[in-house]
């Protein structure tokens, strides 16, 4: 019985025995696992599967474009863009884009964005239809929504979404640009909080024989209020059947604004020289300009906006804004944020709004 009784005990014993004779061996074999994919959320919410590295990004409007080459420093991540929105001298700053995108894929194609190879999309959701998103899950590549560009918080969550799209360093490059870019609208609006007659400002757009403005809908509203300017157009709205702020020059000139900026050196000229304008205040003290333009449009939405209230705020109160110089500003934001070493001419260029 004895016997037994040692025998039981020993089988029982062996597991434990072996486990304890081959623990380090074991756990010097485990694999380090790392998870092959991670969760990102759309700004709708929407839970997004990507891989946990991405390499081959698409943005799918221009923007955001110039969103992914800011936070990746020139990286070389984008495989697809909207080529329409890409300029020359966007693969000028950037000479990664052409290396990555050799092909020219557009990414608002859906055949050039799959044979890109894209692991990611981003863009308004409004750019596919269900069925083109089957398309895209069937090419493994993953869509996150960001829509609300048209306000300075959305414009601030889709630089951090971007961000953590790319990456654990985009991410943290993304939120120290959003705190450039809310610091340049919060200290803009200090400088000009105190300003008790603020001067009125008009937005206003030539093209195609016809002037347009925007409304305080506009994202750029918020530049213009952050500088001490009064968007003359806050209220307007479309002509009934129109989708277009169309503007005429009676409205203008009951408008009256002191300060008016277009978007190409066309439309200053247009503006100047209709006879019909020519006792519009600004037109008549030659306070007409020309919004800056370096790799995008600072007017829209973009990164380089980010330095927009600070130039506006030049033009209308520049004894408020005297500790900014604007070319210093430029040269700064492209070699902080693009790595690129600009010129002074290419400097000129963009703050008279004639891309380089």
């Amino acid at each position: 019985m004895k016997k037994m009784i040692s025998i039981l005990l020993l089988l029982t014993a062996l597991p434990a025995i072996a486990s304890c004779g081959s623990s380090n061996n074991s756990n010097a074999q485990t694999p380090d696992i790392q998870a092959e994919t991670r969760i990102v959320k759309g700004d709708d919410g929407t839970e997004v599967e990507i891989p946990a590295t991405v390499d081959k990004a698409a943005p799918l409007i221009g923007a955001f474009a110039q969103m992914t080459e800011m936070l990746t420093a020139g990286g070389g991540k984008i495989v697809a863009a909207a080529t329409n929105n890409v300029s020359d001298y966007f693969k000028q700053v950037f000479p990664d884009y052409t290396e990555s995108n050799p092909n020219n894929y557009n990414s608002s194609a859906l055949e050039d964005l799959i044979a890109s190879g894209a692991q990611v999309c981003y863009g308004p959701a409004s750019i596919f239809d269900d069925e083109q998103l089957v398309q895209l899950k069937a090419a493994n590549i993953a869509f996150v929504p960001i829509n609300n560009i048209g306000t300075v918080e959305g414009m601030s969550n889709a630089f951090l979404i971007i961000g953590e799209i790319l990456g654990d360093m985009e991410y943290e490059r993304a939120k120290e640009f959003v705190e450039y870019y809310n610091g340049n609208i919060n200290r803009s609006s200090q400088l000009t909080a105190g300003v008790a007659d603020k001067a009125t400002f008009l937005s206003l757009f030539y093209s195609a024989d016809a002037f347009t403005t925007i409304n305080g809908n506009d994202i750029c509203n918020s530049y213009i209020e952050a500088a001490g300017g009064i968007n003359v157009a806050k209220d307007y709205t479309p002509q009934a059947g129109s989708n277009s702020l169309t503007v005429d020059a009676e409205q203008i000139v009951a408008w009256n604004p002191k300060f008016i900026v277009t978007g190409s050196q066309a439309g200053r000229d247009a503006i100047l020289a209709d006879p019909a304008l020519a006792t519009v205040e600004a037109i008549a003290n030659g306070d007409v300009y020309v919004y800056p333009f370096g790799v995008y449009l600072w007017s829209v939405r973009s990164g380089e906006g980010s330095m927009l209230p600070l130039w506006l705020g030049t033009k209308m109160y520049p004894e408020l804004f005297s500790e900014y110089n604007m070319e210093t500003v430029v040269q700064d934001f492209f070699s902080y944020w693009y790595n690129y070493d600009i010129s002074p001419e290419e400097i000129q260029n963009t703050l008279n709004g004639q891309a380089s």
